[in-house]
């Protein structure tokens, strides 16, 4: 090996690189026996080894980002400067690597002489990096220069004592060197003890020569059982499916053939229990006088990141179904969630925010439409559970509790009553909250008299009835089972006048509760807003209540009905808007 140039620093680490640098550098970083940089492809120095820069006297920081012609080790000869930049832009520009002697120059202006080599890398056919490396040869030049002279002298006596003291001067380089050496070698005992990944040095035929702590416990064989051995045929034989793996077509022997830098991801070791190991890695070729003696390999266990990626190609594919669930479920909820109908003095307004998280599909719904005799029915409820399964639910039940609702003029009690029969017969097995309500005129007084509500609540939040003062009255009422769970629980029906100009609101509990509010508080907070809009015209209130209430989507799906009341002896208000109606009622 060619000796360390004089001078020195603190040992650095590898990661203090520029952006963009190579992961297979690593290995080349704490070299003690060769100069190495990386520069990418216009020039630009993204790193070089602890001996190129430390140990040259140079400052990293000030070194790395410089073209590499600009560095440091050629500051002192403009001559110098512009022959490495004629063999950098040739090499980066796809011809062929360089190997030439030259000057280079320390920190301190020394001007001393390296084996100097620039290749190209490349992953794949595209070139990526420029590899610069080298040796300083300036002690064995002067040795070889000491002793042609000698020659050349003669037995003349004054040669003869020149070249003594020549030998002395090599025999003190050498000393030194070898001095330096040692510590180079300890140091490099002590990086390879310490790394994690595994590192094998490999001679020209393949066998080991040596092995560091991590790759002996990576493959379970311990050092004394590697050292000598063909590594191939010990740990990489075999493909990861069991077929053999040809010597000629492993990345090793690739490098070991081309004196190239060959760097592979998918590659599989076995261990001595014969499980295999995912690995990626570096091979980098080793020179001693310009020929090459071997292969480093520095690999990784990839275990670990190949267990992280099938999780995430899991979870994406899990995400991906979710939201195609979520869309279906939205499309079958939007699908069911019709314009209301637009009687002459009522005017009817809705509402649905659907929940922020994908798959947080809820059962959701509203429903408002006429009865043959005129009557105004109106439906609110909840499926239980938040998927593709509620909304389909939903769907079902809202169906049933429609039809049956139009087909008689039952009150609201006993239409829930039937729709339960219905669902159980029909094995529409859900549970589920919701209020069916029905406007209707009192039987004891004219058509223009007051309008009644009649309702029955089946384990839902209570609706509220805000009057134009902004007085709001909570219509509770005795607590009864929600749908599902016993056709034959009692169902109540309540009735309360309805007058002109009220507001009636029905609402899902995604309105008032959340996770950081409960029931009671939400409803509290309802109670507030309403009563600063008991004038508002229906649609701005609604408006309002959401954007007080729920301004940004939450875990849970949100649906309002609205009615406000106006007198039938005056015409309907412009800010009510136009009648709509089915066509039986045109």
């Amino acid at each position: 090996m060619a000796e360390a140039a004089p001078g020195g620093t603190a040992p650095t680490t590898a990661d203090e690189a520029l952006p963009g640098t190579p992961s297979w550098y690593s290995v080349l970083h704490d070299s003690a026996f060769m100069f190495a940089s990386v520069c990418d492809l216009d020039g630009r120095l993204l790193t070089a080894n602890l001996l190129a820069l430390e140990g040259c006297g140079f400052d990293r920081g000030e070194q790395l980002g410089l073209p590499f012609w600009r560095t440091g080790w050629w500051a002192g000869s403009v001559e110098v400067q512009q022959r490495v930049e004629h063999w950098f832009r040739g090499v980066s520009g796809g011809g062929e690597p360089v190997r030439a002697s030259t000057p280079y120059f320390l920190a301190d202006g020394t001007e001393r002489v390296a084996d100097f080599t620039l290749q190209l890398v490349r992953e794949g056919d595209e070139p990526q990096y420029v590899l610069a490396t080298g040796m300083d040869i300036t002690d064995r030049l002067e040795t070889e220069r000491t002793a042609a002279e000698a020659r050349a002298a003669g037995a003349e006596a004054s040669t003869l004592r020149q070249v003594a003291a020549s030998r002395a001067r090599d025999l003190d380089a050498l000393r030194e060197t070898e001095a330096k050496l040692t510590r180079a070698l300890a140091l490099s005992e002590r990086v390879l003890a310490n790394v994690g990944d595994g590192i094998y040095g490999l001679d020209a035929d393949g066998r080991v020569e040596f092995v560091n702590p991590a790759a002996a416990e990576l493959t379970g064989y311990p050092a004394d059982e590697q050292l000598g051995e063909d590594q191939h045929s010990l740990i990489h034989s075999h493909r990861r499916d069991g077929s053999p793996y040809p010597r000629e077509e492993c990345p090793v022997w690739l490098a070991l053939r081309t004196g190239r830098t060959v760097i592979a991801d998918d590659e599989t070791f076995w261990r001595r229990d014969g499980s295999p190991i995912p690995v990626e890695m570096v091979v980098v070729p080793t020179e001693e006088g310009g020929v090459q003696t071997g292969v480093v390999v520095s690999f990784r266990d990839l275990t670990e990141r190949l267990a992280a990626q099938q999780q995430a190609a899991e979870l994406e594919a899990l995400a991906a179904r979710a939201a195609s669930d979520r869309a279906l479920s939205d499309r079958l909820q939007q699908s069911l969630l019709t314009p209301p109908p637009e009687p002459d003095h009522l005017q009817i307004a809705v509402r649905y925010r659907p929940a922020a998280h994908e798959a947080q599909v809820g059962g959701d719904w509203y429903d408002a439409f006429l009865q043959p005799d005129g009557a105004t029915m109106l439906a609110i409820g909840d499926v239980v559970g938040h998927d593709s399964n509620a909304a389909a639910a939903m769907g079902q039940l809202r169906g049933l509790l429609r039809a049956l609702a139009y087909d008689s003029d039952d009150a609201p009690a006993a239409t829930l009553t039937r729709v339960e029969h219905a669902a159980q017969g029909l094995a529409v097995s859900t549970l589920a909250t919701g209020v069916l309500a029905r406007i209707e005129r009192h039987p004891d007084v004219p058509v223009t008299g007051a309008r009644l509500l009649r309702w029955s609540n089946a384990g839902h939040p209570p609706p509220v009835l805000l009057a134009p003062d902004g007085t709001v009255t909570e219509l509770t009422s005795r607590p009864e089972l929600m749908l599902g769970i016993d056709p034959d629980a009692p169902r109540t029906d309540h009735v309360v006048d309805l007058p002109d100009h009220h507001t009636l609101l029905l609402f899902t509990d995604g309105l008032v509760e959340r996770r950081d509010i409960d029931l009671d508080e939400g409803t509290r907070r309802l109670h507030e807003v309403l009563r600063d809009l008991g004038d508002r015209p229906l649609e701005d209130l609604l408006d309002e209540v959401l954007a007080r209430l729920v301004p940004e989507a939450g875990a849970d799906d949100v649906a309002i009905v609205a009615v406000r009341t106006f007198p039938e002896d005056r015409p309907r208000p412009p800010e009510a808007g136009p009648n709509r109606l089915p066509p039986t009622f045109g």
